[in-house]
């Protein structure tokens, strides 16, 4: 090439165009290795932001969020395809980066500082295309999500074919380590969850417990929240109007079981206002012309069944068999919402501290009807028991093998239990110390 100096001389003068060729093409090399990079960072991100999607995120953006939050849904749950189309797009970009920084690494430096330069590049995919992408997907996963699932949805067509062979060879070497068991999600898993939110501010804390109480009356059973039959108020069939007139004005109760002549079976059900209209006409009439027939049901139908069932029917109390048929006890509709709410407080109700209540020295005075509910939610207590039992009575009893005396010690693995009252062969309360206890 040539040119004009300032004396008007022309100079003739030679570029080494093999070394600009060899400048265009690191600038190249450089520029690339920093996209696959970018899309090594991308790749790790939107996997953790589908990953970490819950399944209430999940349908409420189907929902709400339109054609791309109906994608994401359709792209979660064919969770194996995701994974995969992301998983191959993240270590394309991964092998193709380090194939660059090598390339330029012998470029520029030569063959020694290979080493060096794989080293430095796999703490930079550590930092920023690993962990921070990552930590970024978690706070908005679900944004993330949104704005990548048509591309996600794109390169999961066009890389079918890999996906599919990638896919069968993993399925394969699950079935020969695992078998065929699915992921599910269980409710102790799903109380988790809601644990978690209430320790995050999401929800209240009593919001916290009456989510774990609805789930939790679908496997409890009535007989574990009945009241038993020894502590009902109950009448006999031949008592009068007026006699029954004046123990319900005595007791409190606006409704009880009328029981037969053997006091094992229950004939009818009586209300304070079937009283009120039978003593304007016959005071002496006994119970069993006027009771109504009860409402019968086992002791081992759930807790939730039944609620629906006196909720569409002008049912207030039903009476619990036994396995023989003989009375065991009833429930009512407020025993049940009483299972959700926690117990509600009336006028003749006194009011008490907490069922489960801790001692100054650290042990605990427990209820003899309290359930293992309670004790979990309480103490953190854990208890192996019969399917049958429902309370840490019942559950001392099955321990002991008898009816203990009061005062009598029980040395259990968790820890000691003194029985504190027994009333009509039942224990009322017990004296628990845990086995971490400090000894006196």
């Amino acid at each position: 090439m040539r040119y004009c100096d300032d004396d008007g001389k022309y100079e003739t003068v030679e570029f080494n165009h093999s070394f600009l060729m060899i400048e265009t093409d690191l600038f190249w090399l450089i520029f690339f290795l920093i996209i696959l990079l970018i899309l090594s960072a991308y790749f790790s991100s939107v996997e953790t932001a589908f990953t970490s999607l819950t399944l209430g995120q999940i349908n409420y953006m189907a929902e709400n969020r339109g054609k791309r939050g109906r994608l994401v849904k359709k792209l979660s749950e064919r969770n194996g395809i995701l994974l995969t189309t992301l998983l191959i797009g993240n270590n394309l970009a991964n092998l193709g980066a380090s194939a660059l920084t090598t390339t330029i690494t012998i470029r520029l430096f030569g063959d020694i500082y290979v080493a060096l330069a794989t080293g430095l590049l796999t703490l930079t995919v550590l930092v920023f295309c690993e962990v921070s992408p990552k930590q970024i997907a978690l706070v908005a996963n679900d944004t993330l999500s949104l704005v990548s699932a048509r591309l996600v949805n794109f390169l999961s067509v066009i890389l079918r074919p890999l996906i599919w062979i990638v896919s069968s060879v993993s399925r394969g070497i699950t079935l020969l380590f695992v078998g065929r068991k699915q992921r599910e999600l269980t409710l102790e898993q799903l109380l988790h969850h809601v644990k978690v939110a209430e320790s995050q501010g999401i929800v209240e804390s009593y919001e916290e417990e009456m989510v774990k109480n609805v789930f939790r009356i679908n496997v409890t059973p009535v007989k574990a929240i009945m009241t038993h039959r020894t502590d009902l108020f109950a009448i006999d069939e031949n008592t009068t109007v007026q006699e029954a007139a004046d123990l319900f004005v005595d007791s409190g109760h606006t409704r009880a079981p009328v029981l037969s002549v053997d006091s094992e079976h229950v004939s009818g059900i009586v209300t304070l206002f079937d009283l009120i209209d039978a003593l304007k006409k016959r005071p002496h009439t006994p119970l069993k012309e006027i009771s109504k027939l009860p409402y019968l049901v086992p002791g081992t139908m759930k807790a939730h069944e039944l609620y629906f069932r006196l909720k569409s029917e002008p049912i207030q109390m039903a009476v619990v068999l036994d396995e023989y048929g003989g009375l065991d006890g009833i429930v009512t509709r407020e025993d049940i919402i009483e299972e959700i709410f926690g117990k509600f407080l009336d006028e003749k109700t006194r009011q008490n501290t907490d069922p489960i209540s801790e001692q100054p020295d650290g042990s605990w005075i427990i209820p003899g009807d309290a359930d293992f509910y309670d004790l979990s939610d309480t103490l953190g207590l854990e208890l192996k028991h019969d399917s049958r039992t429902h309370t840490i009575g019942g559950y001392l009893l099955e321990k002991s093998g008898s009816i203990p005396a009061q005062g009598t010690v029980i040395e259990l693995e968790e820890g000691l239990y003194t029985i504190l009252k027994i009333q009509n062969k039942r224990i009322v309360s017990v004296l628990f110390k845990p086995s971490n206890h400090p000894e006196d």
